[in-house]
């Protein structure tokens, strides 16, 4: 928990620097320093991020932004949420059917999850999205604090594509962070991969 408060408090005592940045078109999406870019052929991936720290969120978009990644941000602040989004009734009075895009107009996505998260933790989330045949195929990014050998085992057991460790040195998260951001400008995903139920 100290390793989230280093981290959180430096990004809310940063936050200033991103008091430019333009007006976000959906209330629970993180704000947008640049526009977002309709996806092309697998080449464009939009960031859905699951995260309940609102200093690592900041933190996470600002500097996937300065590496390059000019995509659309979708936020949910713990897993319940998320859940709700992804399995949620369509047209359901939820917090996330209000405020939120509809599921259908997302494309190219990948998520980005941390796993130690009120109501509903990361491990639930990353067990439904791949439990699902509509989500199975969905990128899942684990993005936490802990290192512990089990918890990495068990995500990898559940399905997660790729496991990073967030660095409790505020420098080095802004590198880790810069080279995921790096990474995710080089992902390709099949053309006109959407989230569709049946």
């Amino acid at each position: 928990m100290r390793e989230r408060e280093e981290t959180g408090a430096k990004a809310g005592a940063k936050a200033g620097e991103n008091a430019g940045a333009q007006p976000n078109p959906f209330p629970g999406e993180l704000s947008a320093g640049l526009p977002a870019e309709p996806a092309e052929s697998g080449h464009r991936v939009s960031i859905v991020l699951v995260e309940d720290d609102d200093g690592h969120a900041t933190l996470v978009e600002r500097n996937l932004r300065r590496s390059g990644v000019s995509n659309g941000f979708l936020r949910f602040r713990d897993g319940q949420e998320a859940l709700d989004y992804f399995f949620g009734t369509p047209g359901a009075d939820t917090l996330a059917a209000s405020n939120y895009p509809s599921r259908e107009e997302l494309a190219n996505f990948v998520v980005l999850l941390d796993l130690r998260m009120p109501r509903v933790d990361g491990f639930e989330v990353l067990r439904r999205l791949k439990a699902d045949p509509v989500t199975a195929s969905v990128p899942v990014i684990v993005l936490t604090t802990t290192d512990d050998p089990r918890e990495i085992e068990r995500c990898y057991e559940l399905g997660c594509n790729v496991y990073i460790t967030k660095p409790v040195e505020y420098d080095a998260f802004i590198e880790a962070v810069r080279r995921l951001g790096f990474f995710l400008q080089v992902v390709k995903l099949p053309p006109g991969h959407r989230f569709v139920r049946p």
